[in-house]
């Protein structure tokens, strides 16, 4: 970076879906996966490779989480997409058929926009990516395209773990992971929820972290920090960047932001059973038929307001520092694609625009701390994006059942592991397999579904729970007769993420 540079762009695709492979049809079955590789993962990997074979470099980073890596990964997961696909493009096909008969014109239009697109996507998916997803998102990042951030394992909210053995197996084994599948070590970490508690800088740091990102909710009251600059924590030893909350509310907020405008798809759940035919509704006016062409001009629109706006915080803030500013944007993948359908292509607009125009710099926060390392430090306190912007989202009475349940499964691992740290054979498989229960129980997603009533969702962590337990009672064992050794093969198979996990990452030195 020169002299001239006056600020960066930092665009995160945060990423993240539960384990859900070979989970069954709905109600608590794989269609979610499918609809966030559908309609978010494989259009942004479009816009990526599209503008790098097309001569253009842009910077982004990856912070999908290992659990969602994994099953991107796994061959059952894309050949049940495949299916998936199928299935939803002979419904566009049937319902582009029943239109036309019946002589709606708009939606027999619909009908047939739906139908190229999805054969779109089925076909990047098959021909240009392979089927494997992973491998084409590890090509961008060995030439840069894509800085690969670290998280945890399976997305499980670190500040509300019982035991620090379980936060640093989670971020220990979720850096092995990004790093097999990606090729890259990760350099920071992105936290799940941006969930921090005062004493995890110490687990991130002895995990290899450089800089972690977080929401500013997290900044200790009366201090005025700006967003706009990383900081140290503390100890001097890890680096900090604040997300720019006002950059993502004007994205994402439904009364202020981008995603909300009335020109756009109305948010549909249920995609995967019906075809969406409405735009959004604005208060009290009648809701009218979603026009394709009108909505990604809108976000062309949209993309270039939004470069202009955030060329002018950058512009602003260079003209009163004496180091350009850096402005850290995670974009969810639930919401870019999946809940925005047009998000994509304002992505694609927005890289287009920065990058011919160069009105600000397209940038990752590796590079941006190579040019300018921090000079301040900053006091953190607990926090989150949550919408109090503490822990209470994944905290409730609804969830608190849960929570004591996931502690004594902590507890009950790392009793066993230290008792048997020699294990081999049988009981080391079904003590790798207990862990793996574990850290599937654990992820953020199970504490939010029952204040929400999603009890056919909310059995999966129970489920996982009560395979973790039974492994714990096979690894005491001293031998496996036939049944359970016929328990334990079915189980690895069911639940096999992290290939390469071992027990022993329970009992680790914590800092």
């Amino acid at each position: 970076m020169t002299t001239s540079f006056t600020g960066g762009l930092a665009l995160v695709l945060v990423g993240h879906m539960p384990y859900l492979r070979a989970a069954g049809r709905r109600p608590d079955g794989e269609d979610p996966l499918h609809e966030m590789i559908a309609f978010s993962i494989v259009p942004v990997m479009n816009v990526l490779h599209d503008l790098r074979e097309s001569g253009m470099r842009p910077a982004v980073s990856l912070a999908y989480s290992p659990i969602l890596l994994e099953q991107l990964a796994d061959i059952v997961v894309q050949k049940h997409f495949v299916v998936w696909m199928e299935r939803w493009l002979a419904r566009c096909e049937a319902a582009l058929r029943r239109w036309q008969r019946q002589r709606q014109g708009h939606h027999a239009y619909l009908a047939r926009f739906y139908l190229d697109w999805g054969q779109g996507i089925l076909r990047s998916f098959t021909e240009r990516y392979g089927r494997n997803l992973v491998a084409a998102l590890r090509e961008l990042c060995a030439d840069g395209t894509v800085e690969p951030l670290g998280g945890a394992a399976t997305h499980a909210y670190l500040p509300l773990l019982a035991r620090q053995e379980a936060v640093q197996a989670q971020l220990g084994v979720g850096t092995l992971t990004i790093t097999r599948l990606l090729g890259r070590r990760p350099r920071g970490i992105w936290l799940p929820e941006c969930g921090f508690r005062v004493g995890l800088e110490h687990a991130l740091r002895f995990n290899g972290a450089r800089y972690f990102i977080a929401d500013p909710a997290s900044v200790a009251s009366g201090v005025p920090v700006t967003h706009l600059r990383p900081r140290w924590v503390a100890s001097r030893r890890l680096i900090v960047f604040l997300r720019a909350v006002d950059a993502s509310l004007q994205i994402v907020s439904p009364g202020i932001g981008y995603a909300g405008d009335p020109l756009y798809l109305a948010t549909r759940r249920e995609r995967s059973t019906h075809l969406p035919i409405w735009r959004n509704g604005m208060g009290d006016t009648i809701v009218e038929p979603y026009d394709p062409y009108h909505a990604f001009r809108r976000a062309q629109e949209h993309a270039i307001h939004f470069a202009e706006w955030v060329t002018a915080e950058l512009h602003e803030f260079a003209s009163r520092h004496d180091r350009p500013g850096i402005v850290v944007v995670p974009l969810d993948a639930d919401v870019l694609g999946r809940r925005w359908f047009e998000g994509t292509a304002w992505l694609r607009t927005l890289f287009e625009t920065i990058l011919e125009r160069q009105p600000c710099a397209l940038t990752t926060p590796s590079p941006y701390l190579r040019a300018f390392r921090p000079r301040q430090t900053v006091v953190l306190r607990d926090g989150s994006w949550g919408p109090a912007g503490d822990h209470s989202a994944w905290s409730t009475p609804a969830s608190d059942r849960l929570h004591a349940a996931v502690a004594e499964a902590e507890n009950l691992v790392v009793e066993i592991a230290r008792r048997f740290p020699d294990a081999h054979g049988d009981r080391e498989r079904a003590l790798n397999q207990a862990v793996r229960e574990l850290m599937l129980a654990q992820s953020s997603d199970w504490l939010l579904l029952p204040g929400r009533n999603d009890s056919g969702e909310a059995h999966r962590a129970w489920m996982h729970l009560t395979r973790c337990w039974h492994m714990c009672e096979l690894a005491a064992r001293d031998m496996l007769d036939d049944a359970d050794q016929a328990t334990l093969a079915t189980i690895e198979e069911i639940d096999n993420p992290f290939a390469y996990l071992n027990y022993r990452v329970v009992m680790a030195e914590t800092a």
